[in-house]
């Protein structure tokens, strides 16, 4: 039985007929199912705890990464799969997972290729691609066993999925969401135009693996799980192996 969880901004009249279209598909394929619109006055914790009870086993977002953000954060204690229809803009993760537009994702939900993902924890706050630490010094203390210091002008973050911001030929980079560790990326930027020109594109870059880390700053440095939820260090973040069931399509990245 399929749950279909609709973002707000979706009620916006230059979707009417994208979904209008979407759902007749999913009709003729077999899979329709039950259909609510998410909004600030709904309890959607209590809606998908009381459909879960109803017998529903697969709950598909309907929307783009902020959606797909908040739903697995509200449904990650539920033994359920999750699919995803990606519609709008931002919706690099749907790419990453091998889902490019509404109409394949009809496709791939019928398919039903399922794959169980490795998904990240950000103190108590989930995330399935990435978290990026603000421009300012850290320091990531990785499972009790060493250190790893960072400068205030690198980028760090620490990777599930492929960076979002990494370009599409560079995507797949190594980062596997079934390996079952989080990888901690630095990389340094430029100081100046005259270095970029020397060095390009191929700074030297740090890809460490982990399992358990705390990431901590002498000031408060926020941190943004998959370009959303944001936190204040210290924070700590752990992989949970295997533990997002997600319907898939035959061109994900991993």
């Amino acid at each position: 039985m399929y749950l279909y969880l609709y973002d707000s901004f979706l009620n916006n009249k230059k979707y009417t007929a994208l979904l209008a279209k979407t759902e007749t598909r999913l009709t003729d394929l077999g899979i329709g199912g039950k259909i609510f619109r998410l909004s600030p006055l709904r309890n959607v914790a209590e809606l998908i705890n009381d459909e879960i009870r109803s017998g529903v086993k697969t709950i598909v977002i309907v929307g783009n990464d902020k959606t797909l953000n908040q739903i697995i954060n509200l449904a990650v204690k539920f033994e359920i799969t999750i699919g995803l229809i990606p519609v709008g803009e931002d919706n690099k993760i749907a790419k990453a997972l091998g889902i490019a537009s509404p109409e394949e994702a009809c496709n791939i939900l019928s398919s039903r290729k399922i794959e169980r993902l490795d998904l990240g924890k950000a103190n108590d706050v989930y995330f399935i691609s990435e978290i990026a630490v603000s421009s300012g010094a850290v320091t990531i203390e990785c499972e009790n066993k060493f250190k790893v210091n960072t400068k205030a002008k690198d980028l760090v973050k620490i990777c599930n999925l492929s960076p979002l911001s990494a370009p599409a030929e560079q995507s797949a980079g190594g980062f596997n969401p079934q390996d079952g560790v989080l990888e901690i990326m630095i990389h340094p930027l430029k100081a100046d135009f005259w270095q970029f020109l020397k060095k390009g594109d191929k700074a030297d870059k740090s890809v460490i693996p982990f399992k358990k880390a705390a990431i901590k700053s002498k000031i408060p440095l926020t941190v943004a799980t998959d370009g959303q939820k944001i936190l204040k260090t210290p924070v700590a973040v752990e992989v949970l192996p295997k533990k997002l069931r997600f319907i898939v399509g035959k061109n994900r990245i991993f």
